[in-house]
């Protein structure tokens, strides 16, 4: 059964870093922050399920255990909200357009990698709703735009050439605009500052160092939310 833990320590530090901005936001941690966080370790993992499906690896077995993963965590959910988790169905659109991507795009296509981090961070929203049972869309994009700028710096480490340290620029713009306009404070967005400076020096560093770079990245946001939520 081994094979269907997903092993991508990446994906679940942004979920659990991504859910912790919703407790610190809310100011609230009870059981049902708990329960939730389980569902939502199952809503993550049932991706390595889903993928083996699609590769034709055991077919029957994973297409079973992704289905069970799916209902199982949705069940906790709806144990946890009642009939409020009737207002989370416009969000549905979120891990559904992730499925499709995954399935016709590719794992490492970048807008299914842009969407893998907007599902991992919805783990914010629903870790304030299930606290306060307040849905802040403005929490949410705020910490969805600040993961996924980990997208634009592994594809421009990987790369390293000119269009990717542009996409790198233009998405720092856009982070800058973004909290602007859902008038969230700026110096929330200051761990990014190596972005910036990765994008214009493109100095020397091995992907195992930039995933705990982006995990420390990820703490220091969480302490911004703290200090200005």
């Amino acid at each position: 059964m081994k094979k269907y833990i997903l092993k991508e320590y990446g994906s679940w530090s942004v979920m659990v870093m991504a859910y912790l901005a919703g407790i610190l936001a809310g100011g609230v941690f009870n059981l049902n922050a708990i329960l939730s966080l389980l569902a939502l370790s199952l809503f993550i993992n049932s991706k390595q399920s889903f993928t083996l499906w699609i590769r034709h690896v055991d077919p029957v077995r994973s297409s079973m255990l992704f289905i069970i993963q799916i209902v199982l965590a949705s069940l906790m959910l709806a144990g946890i909200l009642g009939e409020e988790i009737f207002r989370l169905l416009p969000y549905i659109l979120i891990p559904a357009a992730y499925v499709l991507l995954l399935y016709f795009a590719g794992e490492h296509a970048i807008m299914t990698e842009i969407f893998g981090f907007a599902l991992l961070t919805f783990s914010s929203l629903i870790a304030k709703f299930v606290t306060t049972n307040m849905i802040d869309n403005r929490l949410y994009i705020a910490v969805a735009v600040f993961f996924t700028a980990s997208v634009f710096k592994v594809k421009l480490q990987l790369k390293r050439k000119l269009p990717e340290r542009f996409l790198m620029a233009f998405y720092i713009i856009f982070a800058l605009l973004v909290y602007r306009v859902i008038k969230v404070p700026i110096v929330v967005l200051l761990p990014l500052i190596d972005n910036v400076i990765f994008s214009f020096t493109l100095y020397k560093i091995k992907l195992k160092a930039t995933g705990w770079l982006e995990v420390i990245k990820g703490m220091a946001f969480l302490v911004h939310i703290a200090l200005f939520s």
